[in-house]
């Protein structure tokens, strides 16, 4: 009776199997909030939807709609919604799906990576069907939807995107630490970005003593610069995307060592209840 050897597998075979991994890992995270993938995406079109046309009236009653960008309305509350759900989302998906004691991680070939890749593109795929339609809608039934330069449009909903695991990761391992605050923290955050985000206002408009109350958020710069390739006639003057970039690169090299530190001391027992 001849013994199983093992084999070694190639560097291309461990990455075909690490991506063949990770898009049924996607599939899976897609269909875990919803069995039926069309009424997932109505649900998420609707939510979208609903906070379009919420900061919309609130503009409007508010009379901050002469400070807008001179132009498409709509398509100016979008890019601040869009933006923000996108940071938000898969902030929320990831600071769930990176932790430790995870019971996904009790599998061998599942990991850490893995489960931030997963669910990082599931949220990413369901926020891009969802603005899909609802820019194709307006399109179609409202006014033409132009933007200025469309590829640095999609560089800004990246850099949310990206922006968004950097500080799920943190959370994540933070969590791991501190879990009851951390979720006070993560929900506080939250809220905040629903001002401090500049979703309602351009940075070109703030007087100068209000100014410093948002630019230490990246998010804030991220929507700022891209209402300036979303509209011809606005030139973001007080924003870069230089500032984003740098932080995002900490906070996701911060998020990953505290991880890496954190993974070799996680415990069930942390979170159990004396």
């Amino acid at each position: 009776m001849m013994l199983p050897t093992n084999q070694k597998k190639s560097k291309l075979s461990k990455a075909i199997s690490f991506f063949e991994l990770a898009y049924h890992s996607i599939v899976r995270n897609v269909r875990k909030g919803h069995s039926n993938a069309v009424q997932g995406l109505i649900m998420d079109v609707l939510q979208n939807l609903l906070l379009v046309v919420f900061f919309a009236l609130f503009i409007g009653i508010l009379g901050m709609r002469s400070v807008a960008v001179r132009g498409n309305f709509i398509l100016y509350v979008m890019t601040g919604v869009f933006l923000y759900l996108s940071h938000i989302k898969v902030m929320g998906a990831v600071r769930t799906a990176a932790s430790p004691t995870d019971q996904m991680l009790k599998h061998a070939p599942v990991n850490m990576l893995l489960n931030v890749i997963a669910a990082s593109f599931s949220a990413l795929y369901i926020q891009l069907l969802s603005m899909a339609v609802l820019l194709f809608a307006t399109h179609v039934w409202l006014e033409p939807v132009v933007f200025y330069n469309l590829k640095g449009v999609a560089v800004c909903f990246f850099l949310a995107w990206l922006f968004g695991i950097a500080m799920g990761v943190l959370f994540s391992s933070l969590g791991i630490f501190f879990p009851k605050p951390m979720t006070i923290i993560t929900t506080a955050y939250t809220r905040m970005n629903m001002i401090f985000s500049g979703k309602m206002m351009l940075a070109n408009s703030l007087t100068p003593a209000l100014l410093p109350w948002f630019t230490w958020n990246p998010l804030f710069h991220i929507i700022d610069q891209a209402r300036g390739h979303t509209f011809i006639n606005y030139i973001p003057r007080n924003t870069n995307l230089t500032y984003v970039w740098v932080v995002f690169l900490i906070v996701l090299m911060l998020g990953f060592m505290i991880d890496h530190w954190a993974r070799k001391y996680a415990s069930q027992s942390w979170n159990a209840r004396g």
